[in-house]
């Protein structure tokens, strides 16, 4: 089954797992907001990813399709204007 998926499906959202996890652990003050970070960062590495607004770099920088640096930076981004917000 997960071999029909391309690996950047996998990869991004657990990308965005990680990092929402770190930033609670950074910053997260009440339990409840866990699922927020977490839903924030998937969706917004998958998007990132599915854009594809940056190519591909070389291995060090990305794995597969999945281009790490912008990943995370999108990830972070959408997440700390999301806190910043309010949510």
């Amino acid at each position: 089954m997960l071999a029909l998926l391309p690996p950047w499906l996998l990869i991004a959202p657990l990308i965005g797992v990680i990092h929402g996890a770190l930033l609670f652990l950074i910053v997260g003050r009440r339990a409840a907001s866990l699922p927020i970070y977490l839903a924030l960062g998937v969706a917004a590495a998958s998007a990132m990813q599915a854009l594809q607004i940056i190519p591909p770099g070389p291995p060090p920088l990305s794995i597969g399709e999945v281009h790490l640096v912008a990943t995370t930076a999108a990830t972070w981004t959408v997440i700390l204007a999301c806190r910043a917000a309010g949510l």
